[in-house]
């Protein structure tokens, strides 16, 4: 991979920590007034964390594939949180002929529907990798 694969990866990983240090109030929150419990912030920093680590590993390698996947999965909680538990004061957009309910629930339904988008990548990403040879092992035919 090229040097600038591993600045963006390290931009992103970057970029998580400092969601997670938000999320666990190191960096204090008064300063952004975020509208998501503090739990939400830290998955969401894991998650970027994981996904910008991953260049660090050969692409393809079982543990590239783990990180993406645990990634995936994060990234589904986030979406499932939102969609069910969220608040329907901070949702806006939508159709602007229908009533602010139906686009709540169209708003939740695109959030579910994602999740579990995030949720079939995870899974297919940690099933691909349970699957894969370890990068140590070398399988040879005597």
């Amino acid at each position: 991979m090229d040097d600038k694969g591993f600045v963006r990866g390290g931009e992103v990983a970057c970029f998580g920590a400092a969601l997670v240090l938000l999320g666990f109030d190191i960096i204090p929150q008064h300063v952004f007034e975020p509208n998501v419990p503090s739990w939400i912030l830290v998955l969401l920093g894991f998650g970027l964390t994981l996904a910008g680590v991953s260049p660090y590993f050969r692409t393809g390698s079982p543990n590239s594939t783990r990180l993406v996947g645990g990634t995936c999965l994060l990234m589904a909680l986030v979406f499932f949180w939102i969609a069910f538990f969220g608040d329907a004061r901070h949702m806006s957009g939508g159709i602007p002929f229908v009533p602010n309910a139906y686009n709540v629930f169209l708003g939740r339904f695109m959030f579910s529907l994602g999740g579990l988008l995030w949720l079939w990548l995870g899974v297919s990403a940690l099933r691909h990798a349970k699957h894969q040879p370890d990068e140590g092992v070398v399988e040879s035919d005597l």
